[in-house]
């Protein structure tokens, strides 16, 4: 068995869906048990019984059946065969160090955290920030909390290499980056980056969405729901993803452009984490995912009927792209970033209709119009 097409997150994502409609009618059958007394309470709890059971076979049912089908863009990587991905904790070696003698405590890890120390360590000036760095209370505090949190790596580190056999297979020519972690201070603007071949997760972002010193820092409820453990492996191959397309494509310029541009995104992470629910991707709840499914035709529809595909109009781009609690123009109900997932949609069936284009063909092609007429994409 795969590890990756039962990881709880997936499973859980698919579950809460199934349990709020689950819920409401359990609602109305605990109303009727509770109007009912004696051989007709009976009756009706066996009723309830037979129809809970088989709801829940097929729940599990369908769901084995969608987990066990391969989608057409995950790719055979069986002969892909890489190292496991190797984690370097920053923040351990800093940390655990004793701050009045930190150069000497650091000595054995210099080569092995390079890219974080250089050739100015020996600097006094660089010297006094690891100083004041570590033992900032603050600082310290995130650290602890971080250990804590990220004692076990081992499902981070095994995600991260199923996804890079993936990368392996679409960009072979590239090495598999090497993945630091540290401590940010909080800095979920960038929970991930990527430099010089290496992948920076800052673990102090992905603490949990009920971490409260993500509510005091005012941190939006709408990107503190996302900044959890399960969100660092997508965020990896996300940052992946922009550096291959900010290499390859054109940037944006009219909304249907940016569209494309973030299916392109989101395509990556449907081919590197085949496995991975849909709305974990694109960070969208069961509701707001259940809202997009339901009125995507209307999404649409509405660009196309006020001219706004191919506008420049950069506030009224980024109504439709950038993460929000939901889309301003539509309801409170709505779901956030309908642009993003309608190009994401575009870009599927683009693929799925041309099987002989590769990741990089498709990062290559600036032609949103081609993209979008190619794909024949129609909402439902």
């Amino acid at each position: 068995m795969v590890h990756y097409l039962l990881s709880y997150p997936e499973i859980n994502a698919r579950l809460m869906v199934f349990i709020k409609e689950l819920i409401a009618q359990c609602g109305m059958f605990i109303s009727k048990i509770r109007k009912t007394t004696g051989k007709n309470r009976k009756q009706t709890v066996k009723r309830i019984g037979l129809f809970l059971f088989p709801a829940f076979l097929v729940f599990f049912a369908s769901s084995c059946g969608e987990w066990g089908s391969r989608p057409f863009y995950q790719a055979d990587i069986s002969d892909i065969s890489i190292d496991s991905a190797e984690i370097r904790q920053y923040e351990k070696v800093l940390f655990n160090a004793n701050p009045f003698v930190l150069r000497q405590e650091i000595e054995p890890y210099i080569n092995d955290f390079y890219f974080f120390f250089g050739d100015a360590i020996d600097e006094e000036e660089v010297q006094q920030q690891l100083y004041d760095y570590v033992t900032d209370p603050l600082m310290i505090e995130l650290y602890l909390d971080s250990r804590e949190k990220w004692e076990d790596m081992s499902d981070l580190r095994a995600s991260l290499t199923e996804a890079f056999r993936y990368y392996a297979y679409h960009f072979p020519e590239e090495s598999t980056p090497l993945v630091y972690t540290y401590i940010s201070g909080i800095d979920y603007t960038m929970p991930v980056y990527y430099s010089e071949g290496n992948v920076v997760i800052a673990l102090d972002t992905y603490l949990g969405s009920d971490y409260p010193l993500y509510s005091r820092l005012g941190i939006p409820a709408y990107q503190s729901r996302w900044m959890i453990p399960a969100q660092a492996r997508a965020d990896v191959m996300r940052t992946l993803a922009n550096k291959h397309i900010a290499r390859l494509s054109s940037p944006p310029e009219t909304l249907l452009e940016h569209m494309i541009h973030e299916g392109k995104q989101l395509h990556f992470l449907d081919c590197m984490m085949p496995g991975m629910h849909d709305t974990l991707k694109i960070k969208y709840t069961a509701d707001q995912h259940r809202w997009m499914k339901q009125y995507a035709g209307y999404a649409w529809t509405y660009k196309i009927d006020n001219d706004l595909l191919y506008s420049t109009d950069h506030s009224a781009i980024i109504k439709f792209v950038r993460e929000a609690p939901f889309t301003s123009t539509f309801s409170r109900e709505s779901a956030p970033r309908t642009g993003a997932w309608l190009g994401w949609q575009i870009v599927r069936e683009y693929m799925r209709r041309n099987p002989d284009v590769t990741l990089k063909d498709l990062f290559k092609e600036d032609d949103a119009r081609k993209i979008l007429r190619d794909s024949r994409y129609r909402p439902g």
